[in-house]
């Protein structure tokens, strides 16, 4: 039971993690990454209506500011670039026929200093998410406390577990907030 309560909360946690993770792709820093247009959906009426870019372009990196979307059939080129456009990425953009060349501008100090102020945001929110996966389990813990099979030293233990789990996943989240802000920041 205790087990299971704890597995819960660490997987619960590791999924904040992850999601804090993607959404730190998504966010523009001074260099140019594929995963900013990665979530990007594309409408092709001859496929069937929406589609990530992914799934109908390749998309690398031509230099730190350029990204090169080279669509796998150049007929939709018109269509990914119209939703490039319109994902308001703040980028300019050139289509010769065959590949799309999306310049991302170089970032002012300010704009700089309010992705760091949306970040941290987002990693309280983030910590806000872990903690309350460490009331949940706190909480589960409490109504087991007296039950036949479960020990008051195990009981302790597997409260002291969860605080170390918070830690743990915390430290995790700001690590990773360390490092893009330290990316975002890089002139």
């Amino acid at each position: 039971m205790i087990d299971e309560i704890l597995f819960e909360c660490e997987e619960r946690m590791e999924k904040c993690v992850s999601d804090f993770d993607a959404h730190m792709k998504s966010v523009r820093s001074g260099q140019a990454t594929p995963e900013a247009l990665e979530h990007i959906q594309v409408d092709i009426p001859t496929y069937g209506g929406m589609m990530p870019l992914k799934n109908v372009a390749n998309v690398n990196k031509g230099d730190a500011r350029m990204l090169l979307v080279k669509p796998f059939d150049p007929k939709t080129i018109k269509e990914i670039e119209k939703s490039i456009n319109m994902a308001n990425l703040g980028v300019s953009i050139g289509n010769d026929g065959k590949i799309i060349r999306v310049n991302f501008p170089p970032m002012s100090e300010e704009t700089r200093k309010k992705q760091v102020k949306m970040i941290k945001d987002r990693l309280e929110q983030h910590k806000i998410s872990i903690r309350q996966a460490r009331q949940d389990a706190q909480k589960k813990l409490k109504d087991i406390k007296g039950k036949s099979g479960v020990g008051e030293d195990a009981e302790k233990k597997a409260e002291v577990d969860v605080n170390e789990l918070t830690k743990k996943f915390e430290a995790v989240l700001e690590q990773h907030f360390a490092k893009k802000e330290k990316e975002v920041m890089t002139v």
